[in-house]
């Protein structure tokens, strides 16, 4: 579950979050009126721009054509999936991974005495 799909039955715009990888770092300024710069990398030169949804291939395609630009990518976050069986299953495994780690060391000190 995504927040775009918790969002789709209000009048709240979707967005997109787009990361575009910068030739030069000071370019980042110029994507200004693109949509809306939420995080800048100055070392890896990135930056996270979010868009509205239904405009995003037009500008995804403007931005590609810009020569400050190496590539755009979109986001991904409509793939990951948020729902709590997934998440408890998350935390189940784990537990279960710590607790075997647990018994192993106990094990190992036991055969040490």
């Amino acid at each position: 579950m995504s927040i775009n799909q918790d969002l789709e039955n209000t009048g709240i715009t979707k967005r997109l979050g787009l990361i575009v990888h910068l030739k030069p770092a000071s370019d980042q300024y110029k994507l200004r009126h693109f949509g809306d710069i939420v995080y800048f990398s100055k070392k890896l030169r990135y930056c996270i721009l979010y868009v509205d949804k239904k405009d995003a291939k037009q500008i995804i395609n403007e931005i590609s054509s810009l020569p400050f630009v190496v590539k755009v990518e979109s986001s991904k976050e409509e793939s990951i999936d948020l729902g709590s069986d997934h998440i408890e299953q998350q935390i189940t495994d784990l537990a279960q991974k710590a607790e075997d780690k647990l018994q192993k060391v106990q094990e190992k000190n036991k055969d040490q005495l």
